[in-house]
């Protein structure tokens, strides 16, 4: 009886975590046109977690990930291990898919053994994109020796640098890779919400919200300033 009221309780924590949390969206404002001098980027929107994909001179296709250790690496999709990741810093992975081209929408969701319930293709500058697929190349070959390869979802993982926690998670790590790429990400895609607007039109929907702002602190502040009314 306690363990059920235990559980219970730990699902209804979730649970209005998840109601406070949903209207967190991570706002893509990409300015890039597609050139000679870019090549195109993939995010891959599973639900709750996102993973990127980078292009290669080659042709070939490269998907980052990260996650916690027990989820992604071993597996360990239950109920159960969810609670850990939302409430405390857990192991983190860092994982790695290479993926034949071409680079469309067909190719990819034939190769990636998890739902995409959304892909985003997005045009990035060539160099930022060779330098962070260099730089996340590199601290898998560092930690090579600790390489674990889970089959069902065909990604190698190595142990992550920092902690999984609700504040680092998968979103926050793509947010930052994208951010890496010259991507503008801006809000909090905590869990996993994206939208993707043009430049322009962002810069449009902000010069909106800030008449919006002022008109309403006009009218607090004639609020505050109206002599108040004595309550008979």
């Amino acid at each position: 009886m306690v363990l059920r009221l235990r559980c219970a309780s730990l699902y209804l924590t979730m649970m209005v975590a998840s109601a406070l949390l949903a209207g967190c969206v991570g706002t893509i404002a990409t300015s890039h046109e597609a050139g000679p001098e870019t090549r195109p980027v993939f995010l891959l929107d599973h639900g709750r977690h996102s993973t990127l994909l980078l292009s290669r001179a080659d042709g070939s296709l490269v998907r980052y990930l990260y996650g916690d250790w027990r989820w992604y690496a071993e597996g360990d999709t239950g109920i159960l291990r969810a609670v850990p990741t939302l409430f405390a810093p857990t192991p983190s992975a860092l994982g790695r898919q290479i993926l034949s081209g071409p680079s469309t929408d067909a190719a990819i969701r034939d190769q990636v053994r998890m739902r995409i319930l959304a892909l985003y293709r997005l045009p990035a500058a060539r160099q930022r994109i060779d330098r962070l697929d260099s730089r996340l190349e590199g601290y898998f070959e560092r930690l090579r020796d600790q390489a674990y390869y889970n089959a069902g979802y065909a990604v190698e993982f190595v142990p992550g640098q920092d902690p999984y926690t609700l504040s680092n998670n998968s979103n926050h790590v793509v947010a930052g890779w994208l951010g890496e790429l010259g991507i503008d990400v801006r809000g909090n895609p905590v869990f996993g919400n994206w939208r993707v607007v043009r430049e322009r039109n962002w810069r449009h929907a902000a010069r909106a919200r800030v008449r919006a702002q002022r008109t309403w602190m006009s009218g607090c502040t004639a609020l505050r300033t109206a002599p108040a009314r004595r309550i008979e």
